[in-house]
């Protein structure tokens, strides 16, 4: 009996320190796993400053806009502005003054040639020994009138004669896509003119900047 009761005791205080130790095992098993989220939570912070961090330097390397984007957008604008003013002064435009020509005037208007004869009459005395001048206005349509002042010059004592010619624009508007006639740029000398039957034209002769010039062309009918 007393056997039994010892026996009784010592599995009671075996399992006592069996208990004792399961408890110091899951304390320290709790410790350990506080310890290692501690450990990963810190990790976190830690991984997270750094990724603030390299954002904020990236942040911070990336360059400001230049802006070349709006202002391309604002050359555009002005580009077509500009373009937009060209086009509305263009097609305000003051039309041309009507020119009205003198009577003693030669006129080439819709293939009809007036004052033929006073043409003809200064042919013959331009650039020979004598001095005269006449007006030549050549109609050209909506593009208005060409205007000839024609004036006969001769030196005495050199026995020599020329032809001036004053070319005049200002009843004239050019088309965009006409070629400018150099004979018309400027003041021209003329040896004299012409009456060339074979190509139909009054021409003008040994001119500064042509050989040949066909002034008018040769009509047959006078008004």
């Amino acid at each position: 009996m007393k056997n039994n009761h010892k026996f009784v005791m010592i599995m009671f205080t075996v399992l006592l320190v069996i208990l004792a130790a399961c408890g110091n095992s899951s304390e320290d098993s709790n410790a350990i796993l506080n310890n290692e989220l501690t450990d990963s939570h810190a990790t976190q912070n830690t991984n997270g400053n750094s990724s603030e961090h390299e954002d904020t330097q990236n942040a911070s390397n990336i360059k400001p806009e230049t802006g070349t984007d709006s202002a391309d957008g604002t050359n555009f604008e002005q580009e077509v502005k500009k373009h937009n003013n060209s086009t509305g002064e263009q097609s305000q435009e003051e039309p041309l003054e009507e020119y009205v020509p003198n009577e003693d005037e030669i006129v080439l208007n819709n293939n009809h040639l007036k004052n033929k004869d006073i043409l003809e009459a200064f042919m013959k005395v331009a650039g020979e020994n004598g001095e005269s001048e006449i007006r030549v206005v050549k109609n050209e349509g909506v593009k208005g009138v060409l205007i000839y002042d024609l004036k006969s010059r001769y030196d005495k004592d050199a026995k020599q004669g020329w032809i001036e010619v004053f070319p005049d624009l200002s009843h004239y508007r050019a088309s965009n896509n006409e070629v400018q006639d150099v004979f018309n740029n400027a003041r021209q000398q003329c040896g004299y003119i012409s009456k060339d039957e074979t190509e139909g034209y009054y021409k003008l002769n040994e001119c500064r900047t042509h050989w040949e010039y066909r002034l008018l062309p040769i009509i047959n009918e006078d008004g």
